[in-house]
């Protein structure tokens, strides 16, 4: 979320209150499951993906020519 310049700060109520209307759209069970990994697990794992996204780019190129 980007902050609104010159927004005033919310009253502590109506900032919890946001607070927890957004954590009902997050799956935790994926940050616990990460945080159990070490730094050199996590950094192998986004390696992987980043691989994983360059080759749907390609084969994205390759099919529409782009």
């Amino acid at each position: 979320m980007t902050p609104v310049p010159d927004a005033p700060p919310l009253p502590p109520a109506e900032f919890d209150r946001l607070v927890e209307e957004l954590k009902k759209d997050v799956d935790r069970t994926l940050i616990r499951e990460n945080l159990k990994l070490t730094v050199e697990e996590r950094l192998i794992q986004l390696t992987r993906f980043q691989e994983f996204a360059e080759e749907l780019r390609r084969a994205g190129r390759a099919t529409f020519g782009r």
